[in-house]
């Protein structure tokens, strides 16, 4: 079975793989990513092992994610979302 390469699109639409497969460099992107996140109006807070995808347009009034939650490829964020432990938001 051929597995695609662990670029950053890679994450982007499987961001369950992030935590155990990214490389070195990304856990830093994605950190920066959250930073961003955090400093933009709105209340959010993030559990363990989230991931947000870069693609992703976040702009809540209010984020909540559980550990292991994550926001995929394209998905548009806006308003109030709040999620369990393992739950992911897609592009509809």
């Amino acid at each position: 079975m051929n597995h695609p390469s662990h670029d950053d699109g890679h994450f982007e639409h499987c961001p369950w793989l992030f935590a155990g497969q990214a490389p070195k460099r990304q856990p830093a992107a994605q950190e920066q990513r959250q930073k961003r996140l955090f400093a933009a109006p709105g209340e959010v807070r993030l559990g363990e092992d989230c991931f947000v995808a870069e693609s992703a347009a976040v702009y809540p009034d209010v984020l909540h994610l559980g550990d292991r939650s994550y926001i995929a490829a394209q998905a548009y964020v806006t308003g109030e979302i709040r999620t369990g432990a393992d739950c992911t938001v897609n592009r509809s």
